[in-house]
């Protein structure tokens, strides 16, 4: 497959590669090297067989990673895109290298689906403070989550924007096992000592477990993804729909309705992308 490929000159490929800290000049060289590759493309597999099985397996299998590659992209996963330059005996080269964030191992659907039961029928109940905090942990334990109550440190591990100041929790893919709670949040004082400080922890953790089911928090499912989750938190999670549609009527990303709930379901059945 790489013929003119590997053929290609080292000096003419340290060029790109030095080329690469400068914007512009980047994406010229990142160009004409993508040309370069596509025309080792028509030179055909480096692979050689006469075996009709042999070369059956081999691009079937290339047929599946190509399949998975474009999934990943449609559900927006996280990949580390370094760049290797490699030297043989016909030449030098340079290759893309693609690799995941393996950091966070889901659970089996068969366990997300005894967590999800074990949290709807979570029945939490005030400490001695008088809130529900203790409560609020023991429920995320069962989930293998754990609170950080320091809001602000979410962003040495996810991007923050400016509608962070309105999150009363968040989940970010960055630290997983983490529910971020924003005690600076204006309603704290007065959510944490109702059930419904319960509630916005059961939509954190349904972000957690469509994260779980689908490799994203952020299915592309063509909903608003915080109704969506919304509804999974109700559907599965044994939320109030009450107090959680409360949010949509002043955000109403956050608002259920018919096309959330099916979404939802969707997630939770592992079908994670609308084409």
């Amino acid at each position: 497959m790489h013929d003119k490929y590997h053929a290609m000159p080292a000096a003419q490929i340290n060029e790109y590669v030095k080329a690469l800290p400068d914007a512009q000049s980047a994406i010229d060289s990142w160009l004409k090297a993508l040309d370069h590759m596509l025309e080792a493309t028509s030179y055909g597999d480096a692979r050689r067989s006469m075996n009709r099985n042999d070369a059956t397996t081999y691009y079937t299998a290339k047929l599946a990673d190509l399949h998975q590659l474009e999934y990943d992209f449609k559900i927006h996963k996280s990949y580390n895109i370094s760049i290797q330059t490699h030297t043989t005996a016909t030449g030098s080269y340079f290759e893309i290298v693609l690799t995941q964030d393996e950091s966070h191992h889901a659970p089996s659907p068969q366990q997300l689906d005894s967590i999800e039961q074990q949290i709807a029928s979570f029945q939490g109940q005030t400490g001695q403070d008088g809130t529900y905090l203790q409560s609020g942990e023991q429920m995320l334990s069962i989930a293998g989550l754990h609170a950080d109550y320091d809001f602000q440190s979410m962003g040495n591990y996810c991007p923050s924007t400016e509608a962070d100041r309105y999150a009363f929790a968040a989940f970010c893919e960055g630290k997983a096992d983490t529910i971020f709670v924003n005690t600076g949040h204006e309603a704290y004082p007065y959510v944490v000592r109702s059930t419904q400080y319960l509630d916005e922890l059961r939509h954190e953790i349904a972000h957690y477990l469509v994260y779980s089911r689908c490799e994203t928090s952020v299915p592309p499912l063509r909903v608003e993804n915080e109704g969506m989750t919304n509804s999974y938190a109700v559907m599965y999670l044994g939320a109030n729909r009450d107090t959680l549609n409360s949010t949509g009527a002043s955000f109403p990303e956050y608002a259920m309705n018919a096309q959330t709930d099916q979404a939802a379901a969707s997630a939770h059945a592992g079908t994670c992308v609308v084409d």
